[in-house]
This record gives C-alpha cells, structure tokens and sequence, in this order.
C-alpha cells in the first residue's frame, strides 16, 4: 500500500485512499454535495464528482477513481466532460459501480398522483413538458396506436382525403403521427390540419405538416403513400400497455397491462435527450476518461415531434439547408444527410472507455462515438430496448468524408464483446452498429440479434464522395482524393434474428470504396428480410470478405456494386454460404469463435 499525501494536496474536498488509485471519490443517491465525496461521506451527484476530480488530476501517479454507489441518479442536465476532466499521465480517471452494485445515470422523472379515469384507462400528470418514451415498471409503454384511417386517398404532396370521419374528433391533432414502413425506412409525418371535405361532405382531408411530408414523398430511394399505422392520438389508446400524453395538458394517460396497479407500479417518463456528453475539441480532446459497470438509461429525443422524421437510410434525414434535386427527387448534396443523435456522446475522445455498462430505455441512438474521436473501447455492453440505433461510430459530414484536418477522422475505436438486442424500437431504419466514414475501426466479436433491420453497416455516399465520383455522375463538384473510410474490420459477430420487419439490408451492409476492410469469421443466420445476409451495396470496394458462415437467409451474399467494376476489387474467399452447422469441421469452428469472448458470455444470460 501506498500513500500519496506527499503528491497530492489534501483538502475537505478529497479522499485519498491507501490503494492501487492515486485518490478515490464516492457517491451515493443518499449522499450530499456538500460532502467531502468519503466513504463515509460521500458526494450525491457525478457532476460534483467531476468537478472535485479537477482540483487533483493535473498531475496524477496514478487512476483517479469515482465510485458510484448502487441506486438511481436523476440528472437534471447533462453530465458534460470537457478537456479539464481528463485523466494524465498516461492515467485514468474512472467511474465505477461499487463492487455488485447498479448505479443508473438516468434523464428519467417519476410520474405520481395516478387516478381512474374512464375506459380502464388512468391519468396523472406528467412532470416533463414533453417525451416520447413512458416505461412502467422498467418496461417500455407503447404510444397510443392504431390502423390508418379507412379509404385514404393522396392529395399529392400535401396529405390525404379520407371516408373516415373519426379523425375529425382527434384531440391535438398537429401531435398525430402517420408512420411508415417502405422497404428499408422508416419514416413519421406529423399531420398538420383535419377539416371536413369540401367535396365529399361525408369525409375528410387530412392535411400534412411541411416540409417534412414532401420530403418524405420526393426523397430519393423510397418515398411513402400509406402509413402503415397512426400513432400518438388520445382516441387511439384502447389497449393494455399504451399511453398518451395529453401535451398541452401536461396530463399523461395510461392503460395498464393486466395486473397492474398504477397506485403501486413505478412509470418514468424519459426527460433528458442526453444524458453524458464527452466534450473535446481539436486542440484539446478528451483524453483517459473510463465508465465501468454503469447503467446509462431513460432518455428521449424530442425532434421527431417537432417536425417528424423522413428517413433516408439507417435515421439519417436530408439536410434541408444542401438539398439538391436531380430526377425529380431529392437528396443532401453530397449525401452529406443528418444523423439522429444519440443520448450518450462522444467528440473528440480519446482513449475513452466504457466496460460492462448498459445503456437502456433510451429515446434517440444509444452511444455516439464521433469527430476526432480515437482508440475509444466498448467492450462487454449492453444496448437494450433502445429506439433508434444502438452503436454509431463517425459521420457522414464533409468532415468525416474528406475532413480538412486529419485531427477530425475518426479511427482507432473498437466495439468488442457487446450484446445489442431489441433496439430500433421506435425508429426501425435504424441499425445495431452504424460507421461512417472511419479508419480502422474494429466491431468484432458481438452478439446482434433482434433488430427491424440491419445489423452492422459500413461506409456511405453510395460511391459518390470516392475519388473521381460514383456511377451518378451528378453530385459534383468530384474529390482527387479517397474519402477517409479505410481498414474497417468486422470479424468474429454473431449477427441473427436482425432483418425482421425491413427490407434491402443485412446482417453486415457496405456503402462505399473501403481499401483494406475485411468482413471475417462472422456467424450470420435466420435474417428474415431480403438479402439478409452479406451485401456490398452501390460504391462498394476493395473490401476482403472471407471465412464467413451465413445460412438460413433469403441470400447469403449479395452485390450491388456492379458500377465501375467495384466487384471486381473485392475480394470473397473461402466462405460458408447456405451450409449448415454441422457439415464441417472447419465451419465450427468459425462458429465456435464467433459472438462474445469468454469473459462475457455471461451477459447473454442476464435479465432484459
């Protein structure tokens, strides 16, 4: 044992523990800020935390540590670390779960004062302005739902004539959503007006709310027509496990499940659209900064409900601001789309890591390593119930693409031995782990089940940001130089059950020249949209693809990349496709190596 009171000045505000750290801090949801942060004493929150590790880690002799005691945080803004908060010298500074305990970050408010209403259904009021996520009793509530009406009829680009009167009674009728299911999207539309039909007296014209609805039927690749359902209207709430906020009430209302009592269950409606924020920038990143066995859960994302969301691929959306028009339909000059965010963030990080944390019931993407973030590890995670994608790592930006500062590249980051399970719940476009335009990132040895579509998806741009342009010819000015997507690796995934309710995807999906990325020893199975299995779409390139198992999909692998011969510089070797466990040797063993390592398989067996 060591004592470091000879470095390290001592005040009320720090402990400095006789252990293998160089100074210790303790929280607990029973603690106070006005606490030394001890043991004994310990702080209440991780922002206080955070600022007392600052007055220590200038010059540290070794890992900074921040326990945090079992319980739940309810953090009213967001946690942000910024350079100040690094660890040095090559040290961490880590914040942990104490020894068999659950500590839960979360954006979440405890809803109270339940009472009856009518119809079985219960109302209280809601102590957020606004949220798309209500979980009662840690399970996920489903917004009000139901069939779109009958008869609809497009009105071109501005909305819909219907036969159904009904809608002419809905509440709050600019908060309805028209959801839509087309081929590999997912898309909402909120409406904006209903009125009586001027020219069929027994109907109505359901009008739309711009641009959003236009976007939505002008975008290239797929456009909507039919919602495949309506959601978020008060008169929808007619089954056990929906709910309804009543917004400018600020009234929620809920119909239990059978068995449930709302006088006694616990509902929180998510509050937070980020929960942690890693704050660098160019000159100074975030260096050396550890989460261990932490619960990140209970967020939103509110820009769906403000303007919809019209997705093009994997929940980015075109960017109003660069639209550009070509054969009648629109796209993001380019394809430089927006991304949905996540709730927990990462820019410009490095040496950031997350070990064993859960990242759950949460509104937007569930982890966002992005600009100028490099060597970040996520290893033994869970990503839960989470609505849009679980994992996306760099962007589609001009400066992910060709950055004009090589500091901006993403590179170096690895997502190893995670289970990612049932997300995309709310925005089904989405994927399990989504890189952009990165260099040597590494998604290898994941469990990626469960999913409305694709499992892991790679590059972007369609081959139009590679040097001399894609096969379009139409997004110029064209780029000298290759984009900054390089070296990826994909190896040793399990990836099954993804594919469910889209289609045009795969368990692993490719967009884009890629030099010297290899998609290997992957165990892909039972994906039931087509491809489904491994698919180098448009631009694809120079990508290895080798010792695979894929079997119980429409095609174990696909091509899309027949311009400019971009097939020709791939290289597919020594697969097994269609072949079936058991057939041979060799394939068992590549299924044998495949899904999580060793140490953490124990989180395929832990509760949802």
């Amino acid at each position: 044992m060591h004592k470091f009171a000879n470095v390290l000045t001592v005040t009320a505000l720090t402990l400095i523990c006789h252990t293998a750290s160089a100074a210790r801090f303790c929280v607990a949801p029973s603690g106070s800020d006005d606490n030394p942060g001890t043991a004994e004493k310990p702080f209440q929150t991780l922002d206080r935390a955070r600022q007392a590790v600052r007055k220590i880690n200038a010059k540290m002799t070794g890992d900074i540590e921040v326990v945090l005691r079992g319980g739940t945080y309810r953090i009213a803004r967001t946690v942000v670390f910024e350079p100040e908060d690094s660890g040095t010298g090559g040290h961490n500074v880590v914040y942990r779960a104490q020894a068999g305990e659950t500590p839960i970050i979360s954006g979440g408010r405890v809803v109270t004062g339940w009472k009856r209403h009518d119809g079985g259904i219960w109302k209280a009021p809601s102590p957020v302005a606004d949220t798309r996520q209500l979980y009662v009793g840690g399970k996920r509530a489903v917004r009000a739902r139901g069939p779109a009406p009958a008869g609809l009829e497009l009105l071109g680009n501005d909305g819909y004539r219907t036969s159904d009167r009904t809608v002419l009674q809905w509440a709050n009728v600019e908060d309805v959503e028209f959801c839509y299911l087309v081929t590999w999207t997912h898309s909402r539309c909120k409406v904006a007006l209903v009125q009586p039909d001027p020219k069929e007296k027994t109907g109505a014209v359901i009008k739309m709310q711009q641009p959003t609805f236009e976007m939505a039927r002008t975008k290239e690749g797929v456009q909507v027509s039919t919602p495949k359902y309506v959601e978020n209207a008060r008169e929808l709430l007619d089954e056990a496990g929906e709910w309804y906020l009543d917004r400018p009430a600020r009234t929620l209302h809920y119909k239990p499940r059978p068995g449930e009592d709302p006088s006694e269950f616990q509902a929180v409606a998510a509050g937070l659209e980020t929960l942690v924020e890693i704050r660098g920038s160019i000159e100074k990143p975030v260096r050396n900064v550890a989460f261990r066995k932490i619960t990140f859960a209970d967020a939103t994302w509110l820009q769906p409900s403000r303007i919809g969301h019209a997705d093009v691929q994997a929940n980015f959306l075109n960017d109003p601001a660069k639209l550009l028009k070509r054969g009648g339909k629109v796209t993001t000059i380019h394809n430089e789309q927006l991304k949905s965010p996540a709730n927990v963030i990462c820019r410009h990080a490095h040496g950031v890591s997350f070990d064993r944390c859960t990242f759950t019931r949460l509104g937007g993407a569930g982890l966002d390593i992005e600009q100028g973030s490099r060597r970040c590890n996520v290893t033994g995670c869970r990503f839960l119930d989470i609505s849009g994608s679980a994992i996306q790592i760099g962007d589609v930006r001009k400066d992910d693409h060709h950055p004009a500062d090589d500091r901006l590249t993403v590179r170096e980051n690895v997502i190893r031995s995670c289970l990612i399970r049932d997300c995309c719940v709310d925005y089904e476009g989405g994927v399990g782990v989504f890189v952009g335009y990165t260099e040597r990132t590494t998604v290898a040895n994941n469990e990626i089940r469960d999913l409305p579509y694709s499992g892991v998806s790679v590059g972007w741009g369609w081959g139009e940001e590679d040097a001399g342009g894609g096969a379009y010819k139409v997004q110029g000015p064209f780029y000298d130089k290759p984009t900054a997507c390089r070296e990826n690796r994909i190896t040793n995934n399990h990836i099954h059950h993804v594919m469910r309710e889209l289609q045009d995807g795969g368990a692993i999906y490719t967009l884009g020249n890629q030099p010297g990325t290899i998609i290997s020893g992957n165990h892909i199975h039972d994906n039931r949209g087509a491809p489904g299995g491994i698919y180098l779409d448009e631009g694809s390139g120079f990508i290895e693809i080798t010792g695979n198992s894929v079997y119980n999909v429409p095609k174990p692998m696909n091509y899309n990349n027949h311009a400019q011969d971009r097939i020709k510089t791939c290289k597919e070797h020594d697969n097994f496709f269609s072949v079936k466990p058991g057939a041979s040797g060799t394939l068992q063993i590549v299924i044998d190596a495949a899904g999580l390592e060793p140490p953490y398989r124990d989180l395929l067996g832990q509760p949802r």
